[in-house]
């Protein structure tokens, strides 16, 4: 045993961090009881990860309150630079000592923050985290942030991550703008936040959710993938001059890359405020998958879902997720006249296409016919049904539906029950790469 210790004592400094790294912190900081080599073997991992593996033994209740002086003993013995630093435990209060280790990091170079404050207060970020110039990655959950007015912003970071932090708008637009490296960007439940304004040059992929009233985009031109959740029914709160506006062309004129586009909850709905256009002025000529958030029931979201994709030539995957409503929308009265003004449009490129919680209403159905029958090249169309009672009318009337493709298959799934369909909304979104 004492010759295969010696072996691995003697790999290369790096190749040892690396291994190291790959153990919880405690872990790694045991390996110091393994002979005098290595008692300050763990010192130099570029890693620092202080999560509930910190305190958590077997058959031994959580030791969540040493976990500060965990902490400061690991960062006190430290020798080398700290890439990474992650601070997660679920047990975990905001507390000044944390002001001290950040103080401490940005004196490291460090490359990558995260924050996660999980229970008490939200924890108010310090003034030495914005002089980390060398961080590539931010993550913070639960945090109070006001950017100092001498912050000239992170001139390194790639990827930035808020959730549940309170900050103030012209902060919230100084912190996206003074990040031009800035590439991935998640905002969700962003407190104070009413409108969010993304003016970011290389950014690629957003992510943004809550319960914010408008978005807007500036110079995105690199942006590929896009996720918008409005918490909100935002159309019912809007007054008599936004029926003459077009939330439809403001969103979509500054994402002419745009290859991937998500729409969560109410975000159809706010995309169909105002004038809906037959068209885009510029098509989408990127947007290979869609997935939307839809009331059946609504002539404006189905109108406006439709545009979205006839303005999409290279559309492969479309994804629908119905969203019942506890008050009538407008109802398309003939259908029949609705889906005739469609008829000529084909969807030369659309190869799948799923439907989740289906209900097998009539609006549904006229869906599904109208994408069976105008989409040549379809492989496959799943639907999942919001019940079990649902299956055998739905499949009976889906066998009179002509086809456009002769390969075309249609799968049934299991129903999803609610508490499996709040697990799945934190699956990574399908890329539509």
């Amino acid at each position: 045993m004492m010759n295969e210790l010696d072996q691995i004592s003697q790999l290369p400094r790096k190749i040892m961090d690396q291994i190291l790294s790959l153990l919880p912190i405690k872990d790694a900081v045991r390996t110091s009881i393994l002979s005098r080599q290595w008692r300050y073997k763990w010192s130099s991992i570029p890693q620092l990860v202080f999560d509930d593996e910190c305190t958590r033994a077997k058959g031994v209740p959580s030791q969540h309150e040493n976990l500060g002086k965990i902490i400061d003993k690991v960062i006190l013995l430290h020798t080398g630079p700290i890439q990474k630093f992650k601070l997660s435990h679920e047990e975990f209060s905001a507390t000044s000592d944390i002001d001290h280790w950040i103080l401490h990091l940005s004196r490291v170079l460090v490359k990558e923050i995260i924050l996660e404050i999980w229970k008490g207060q939200y924890y108010k970020i310090p003034t030495s985290l914005f002089n980390c110039q060398d961080l590539i990655h931010l993550e913070l959950y639960r945090c109070l942030v006001k950017i100092p007015s001498t912050f000239e912003g992170f001139k390194n970071l790639e990827s930035l991550d808020l959730q549940h932090v309170e900050l103030s708008p012209d902060g919230l637009e100084a912190l996206i703008s003074r990040c031009p490296l800035l590439k991935r960007l998640q905002l969700r439940n962003l407190e104070r936040i009413k409108e969010i304004n993304i003016e970011a040059g290389n950014l690629e992929w957003l992510k943004v959710e809550g319960a914010f009233e408008d978005v807007a985009f500036g110079v995105t031109n690199r942006l590929k993938s896009v996720t918008v959740g409005f918490s909100d029914d935002i159309a019912n709160k809007c007054g008599p001059a936004d029926a003459n506006s077009n939330k439809f062309h403001e969103v979509f004129r500054n994402l002419p890359k745009i290859q991937s586009l998500d729409l969560l909850n109410y975000s159809l709905k706010y995309l169909a405020i105002g004038n809906v256009p037959q068209t885009l002025p510029n098509e989408l000529v990127h947007l290979k998958y869609l997935s939307s958030c839809i009331d059946f029931n609504s002539t404006e979201e189905i109108s406006t879902v439709m545009y979205l994709i006839r303005s999409s030539p290279q559309l492969k995957h479309v994804d629908f997720q119905s969203r019942a409503e506890n008050q009538q929308t407008t109802l398309i009265g003939t259908m029949a006249d609705f889906w005739e003004d469609h008829q000529a449009c084909c969807l030369e490129q659309v190869q799948v296409v799923s439907m989740d919680g289906i209900s097998g209403s009539k609006p549904e159905q006229e869906m599904m016919k109208f994408l069976l029958a105008s989409s040549p090249k379809l492989q496959t169309m799943t639907i999942r049904p919001n019940s079990t009672s649902v299956e055998g009318k739905l499949f009976r009337e889906l066998l009179r539906f002509r086809r456009a493709s002769a390969q075309a298959e249609v799968t049934f799934l299991d129903p999803v029950d609610l508490e499996d369909e709040q697990k799945l909304q934190f699956l990574p979104m399908l890329s539509g790469n």
